[in-house]
């Protein structure tokens, strides 16, 4: 079995896998952009880093770096507790992408301009986070004697958004991680009781996978894309809550759910799958029939030419 945290780490990655129209909406809601979900394509910038900091070690996640339409690049670090170090890192791995994408061009007078690129930035804190954690991580880059900016890094806090706010911002792939909302409470006994085990169901089937299956409804994501979705959440459940005795009846529900939308997306799927092939095959007759009709027209020219050369 997986670390905790290696397992937030790969259900991350996983979830800016999803399909393109998924991963364009989570990008508009969290840096306010307007690419279109259905035509704009998605590559991946992954990086691998060590830190000598034993706590980086712990509450790192993952340092990645889309790049929409070719062009536009945007890095999102998920990270699970305050880190102060967090800004100076992100700073860290923009330069080392704006180096890999560095350009040499020519102005107007044939003169050479040096360009570099840093990606958009954003923190993700998946967990439950103190009031202190900024909403936005300000740091100041002196350029010797001549020139100083700030580069502002903006904070996304999950569990701090509302279930409305996740939706309308249409970053419905990160809804997995809302289940870390109850983590620090039920992690006491005492705090077991029927109304917030009553509480985290309701987060889960209603929050979580209502959530899911309205956007998948909305066409915001797609049906393959909430059962991946579904499997996470219950993947996260699994190793968070499951072992108390509390939530007995919260595991049943979770499997439950997730057999039922897994099996009707296998009955859309396969819906679809039979519809697909019926359009194939009316596709392929008509095609046969205008290949028979050209084959008719070939043979009256053929046989108007004949006659043609007949009368001579």
């Amino acid at each position: 079995m997986p670390t905790t945290r290696k397992l937030y780490d790969s259900i991350f990655k996983k979830i800016l896998t999803l399909s393109s129209k998924a991963v364009i909406n989570m990008i508009n809601g969290l840096f306010n952009m307007f690419y279109d979900p259905e035509n704009s394509t998605v590559s991946y910038h992954w990086t691998e880093n060590v830190h000598d900091n034993q706590n980086s070690m712990t509450t790192t996640l993952a340092d990645t770096i889309l790049v929409i339409n070719n062009s536009d690049a945007y890095h999102m670090e998920a990270q699970m507790k305050k880190d102060d170090s967090i800004v100076f890192r992100v700073f860290s791995y923009g330069a080392g992408y704006a180096d890999q994408t560095k350009e040499i061009l020519q102005d107007e007078e044939g003169c050479q301009v040096y360009r570099i690129h840093f990606p958009e930035p954003c923190v993700i804190y998946l967990s439950n986070v103190p009031k202190s954690v900024p909403d936005t991580y300000s740091l100041q880059v002196g350029f010797g004697h001549t020139q100083n900016i700030t580069y502002n890094v903006p904070v996304t806090k999950l569990t701090s958004c509302s279930v409305k706010e996740i939706n309308d911002r249409k970053m419905i792939i990160l809804i997995p991680f809302y289940i870390l909302k109850l983590r620090e409470k039920l992690r006491n006994k005492k705090a077991r009781t029927p109304e917030n085990i009553a509480s985290l169901k309701s987060l889960i089937k209603t929050d979580i996978m209502g959530s899911i299956d309205k956007n998948v409804e909305l066409g915001n994501i797609t049906a393959e894309d909430g059962a991946q979705l579904y499997r996470f959440t219950q993947m996260l459940y699994t190793r968070l809550y499951s072992q108390f005795e509390e939530t007995e009846e919260v595991t049943d529900m979770v499997e439950q759910s997730i057999i039922t939308f897994v099996d009707v997306f296998q009955e859309e799927k396969a819906r679809m799958e039979k519809r697909m092939a019926e359009m194939d095959k009316e596709i392929a007759d008509k095609d046969k029939k205008l290949a028979d009709k050209d084959n008719e027209l070939a043979e009256l020219r053929a046989e108007i030419a004949r006659l043609k050369g007949s009368d001579k």
